[in-house]
């Protein structure tokens, strides 16, 4: 069972930092992470808690990234689950799915674990080089916790840069940040989520005025 030391060890990989990324690879960050599937999230037919989980990455800068420089573990394991593949566009967003992982482990003798996120948290990193290696470094990490890895429950880079829950397939009523917002996850989308929450009170007498 995973315990808290991943959260220690996460600190000491963000103070040791991430030591000056190249501008391309660096402008690469976590878009949106879905670690507990109840659908056929990858279109192939069939169910999966393996192969349907899923990770976003997103591209920041004014250059296009080529991502086979970038990899994708958790905290925990010395190796990563995934080795991503392509070029990405300034703006654009790639989805990479947990049976995109198993085939990588495959061809590079890896046990098969696909993205492996636990259910109760886990952390994300993503990685400029083998983690393995020596000089790779780490280019961006998400902490999620519990109430966000439950059935299709996705975690969500906003805009601005915060985190958000949409959970509009099984909805959050709890207090634990992040907060429900009512949006649904947006696999191969840039996040546009916005809480499903009224900005200013209203009463009713004042909403039917607003369409006289």
């Amino acid at each position: 069972m995973k315990t808290c030391g991943w959260m220690f060890r996460v600190a000491l990989l963000l103070a040791a930092g991430a030591a000056a990324p190249t501008p391309a690879v660096g402008a690469l960050v976590l878009s949106e992470i879905l670690a507990d599937p109840a659908r056929d999230w990858n279109g192939d037919g069939v169910l999966s808690s393996r192969d349907d989980e899923w990770v976003e990455v997103l591209n920041t800068g004014p250059e296009t990234v080529d991502l086979s420089e970038c990899y994708v573990r958790d905290a925990l394991d010395p190796e990563a689950h995934l080795r991503l593949t392509g070029l990405l566009a300034p703006g654009e967003v790639k989805v990479f799915y947990g049976d995109d992982a198993v085939v990588w482990q495959q061809s590079v003798g890896y046990t098969v674990t696909g993205l492996s996120w636990n259910n109760t948290g886990d952390t994300c990193e993503l990685w400029r080089g083998d983690p393995t290696q020596a000089g790779a470094q780490l280019v961006d990490v998400y902490i999620f916790k519990d109430h966000e890895a439950e059935d299709d429950r996705s975690s969500a880079r906003l805009v601005d840069g915060s985190w958000a829950l949409c959970d509009y397939l099984y909805p959050y009523a709890g207090s634990q940040e992040p907060l429900g917002t009512g949006c649904a996850p947006s696999p191969g989308r840039v996040n546009d989520c916005e809480p499903n929450v009224p900005a200013d009170a209203a009463s009713w007498g004042g909403v039917k005025d607003i369409y006289r």
